[in-house]
C-alpha cells in the first residue's frame, strides 16, 4: 500500500511541474476602414489564443520572444472578424512579452502567409488577401487589421483583451482524486493496526 501512495503522490506532484496553458480571450471592435471595407458580417469580432507557459522560459528574467518572421507554438486559436474566420492552422503567436516573473504581458498573433513583400512577415497585412493582424498591448487593449481576398482595403479595429481562468483539465482532477483514495485506505489500513 505503501508504493501506491508513493506512486499517486509522485502522480499528483509531477502535473505540477508541467507547464500549463494559458488563454486570452479578446474582441475587436470596427474603428475604421481605408479603402474598400473587407468582409461581410458584424463590425464586433471576437477570439482566443492559447499558449504554453513554458514559452517564459525561453525569455528569463523577462522580455519579448518572437522574431516576427517564425511562428511560436501556438496551443489553439481561433478568430472570427466582419465573416472571416481564421484558426490555428491558419493563425499563429508570433510575439509574447514577459515579465521578470514569467507573465505574459503582451503577445501578438498573425496570419501565417509565404513569404511576402514585407520585411517580417507578421504585422504586415497584405490588401488583397485574407490576413490578419492583431496586437494586444499591455493593459488589455490592443489594435487589429483584417484585409480579403479581392479587396483593397484593409479593417482597423480596436482590441480588448482578458486573460481567461485557467480550468483544470480531467487528467489533473482524476490524479487528485486518486491521491485521495490513496491517502483514505493508507489512513484506514493504519487506524486497524
Amino acid at each position: 500500500m505503501r508504493i501506491f501512495f508513493a506512486v499517486a503522490l509522485i502522480a499528483l506532484i509531477a502535473p505540477a511541474a508541467n507547464a500549463t496553458p494559458i488563454r486570452y480571450d479578446f474582441t475587436i471592435s470596427l474603428e475604421q476602414a481605408v479603402g474598400t471595407l473587407p468582409g461581410t458580417g458584424s463590425a464586433d469580432g471576437s477570439g482566443f489564443v492559447m499558449f504554453d507557459s513554458d514559452l517564459a522560459a525561453l525569455a528569463p528574467g523577462g522580455g519579448q520572444i518572437g522574431d516576427l518572421n517564425t511562428p511560436l507554438p501556438t496551443l489553439d486559436l481561433s478568430f472570427d472578424w466582419l465573416g472571416l474566420h481564421f484558426g490555428s492552422s491558419t493563425g499563429t503567436l508570433s510575439t509574447v512579452t514577459f515579465d521578470s516573473f514569467g507573465d505574459p504581458l503582451a503577445w501578438d498573433i498573425d496570419n501565417v502567409l509565404p513569404a511576402n513583400l514585407c520585411m517580417n512577415s507578421f504585422r504586415c497585412v497584405q490588401w488583397g488577401t485574407n490576413d490578419f493582424s492583431l496586437l494586444a498591448s499591455q493593459g488589455g487593449s490592443g489594435s487589429a487589421l483584417l484585409t480579403q481576398s479581392g479587396v483593397y482595403g484593409v479593417a482597423i479595429g480596436r482590441v480588448s483583451w482578458v486573460r481567461a481562468i485557467p480550468v483544470p483539465e480531467p487528467g489533473t482532477v482524476g490524479l487528485l482524486a486518486l491521491a485521495f483514495v490513496a491517502l483514505l485506505f493508507s489512513r484506514r489500513k493504519a487506524l486497524r493496526a
